[in-house]
């Protein structure tokens, strides 16, 4: 089989982009995009996007917390409680898939 290496210029072809292009390719597709077009939220999406914004407003690290158990560690006054070690790690495990 004869490979034409001659046909390989080497030289970048223009993009196909642009309003030709695209014009083109509505024409091609029958599609066109509409200038009026909108976006419907159902309402869990609603709620979802709300919680991402609470989210994305709350502090992620209690600090007040961390000064007080770094303040327990310090001067030794800290307690570590096994039961309730154990609850919360039955409590995570429970909702595994």
């Amino acid at each position: 089989m004869m490979i034409n290496l001659r046909a390989v210029t080497g030289k970048p072809e223009p993009a196909n982009t642009g309003p030709r292009a695209l014009r083109r390719l509505e024409t091609q597709t029958g599609a066109r995009q509409s200038d009026g077009d909108s976006l419907a939220l159902t309402d869990a999406a609603a709620r979802l996007k709300e919680a991402e914004q609470a989210l994305s407003r709350a502090e992620v690290i209690d600090m007040a917390r961390v000064t007080r158990v770094a303040n327990a560690l310090q001067d030794g006054s800290y307690q570590i409680d096994a039961e309730q070690i154990a609850e919360k790690l039955l409590e995570l495990d429970s909702q595994l898939p």
